[in-house]
């Protein structure tokens, strides 16, 4: 998730697909990523932020991970502050020579956007949040050198409204955009991403592009997220 402001103000962007490709109990993966989200149609309007993801092979065929978002926005229109964590488990299955794999992660991630809306040198705010319930699957090619891979989320996304200062007077759009999160209506997105990482065994660059898609609900949201960062991939296991 997440979401900042701008002359137009968005209440949902992605968060980069985390895509570990384990292949054996007792592996792990961290990584920190500069990322960008913001609409296709100006990406000019893009919003900076930053990722923390893990992961950590708990099993034969079985992970969980643990991931971070940060994007915040300021400028004469207004601001917006966001931040999402989401934590899941999944099952993962290399083939026989270990290089191509499948995985399926599902689920939970909450987060909240702190918006500042400023008309006519008057400042009014918003606070609303986020819960999301996602199932992820992905396949792809690893090596100890290069990976990439094509992930899948699908994700179920409820809105709500911690505090709200809006008037319909002042701010119309965003007052119906706010009031329609008391509503309760569940939103669904679909996120493909690519993912490629490449570098030294113990510490690779890496990667990604993933794209929101929604239908035609009227909220505006970020709908691409281009992350680029370091991870590192080790093993547990006492040699």
């Amino acid at each position: 998730m997440l979401s900042a402001t701008s002359c137009v103000h968005y209440y949902y962007a992605p968060n980069s697909n985390n895509v570990p490709l384990f292949k054996e109990k007792n592996e792990m993966r961290i990584q920190a990523q500069y990322s960008t989200v913001g609409p296709v149609s100006d990406y000019t309007d893009a919003i900076g932020g930053f990722e923390i993801q893990s992961a950590y092979a708990v099993g034969n065929h079985t992970a969980v991970q643990l991931n971070f978002l940060h994007a915040n926005y300021d400028d004469e229109y207004g601001s917006g502050d966001g931040n999402y964590i989401e934590a899941a488990a999944g099952y993962f299955r290399p083939s026989v020579d270990k290089h191509w794999i499948f995985e399926t992660y599902a689920g939970l991630g909450i987060g909240s956007v702190n918006s500042t809306y400023i008309m006519d040198y008057n400042s009014q705010d918003a606070k609303t949040s986020i819960t999301k319930f996602f199932i992820q699957p992905s396949f792809g090619y690893t090596s100890d050198y290069f990976s990439m891979a094509f992930s899948s989320k699908f994700s179920l996304v409820n809105f709500g409204v911690t505090s709200s200062s809006l008037t319909k007077e002042n701010n119309p759009t965003d007052y119906d955009y706010v009031e329609s999160f008391k509503k309760g209506k569940p939103y669904f997105w679909w996120e493909p991403g690519i993912m490629i990482r490449a570098g030294f065994k113990n510490v690779q660059a890496v990667t990604q592009i993933t794209y929101s898609m929604q239908g035609n609900s009227g909220l505006p949201f970020c709908n691409l997220n281009y992350s680029l960062g370091i991870v590192l991939p080790f093993n547990t296991k006492k040699k």
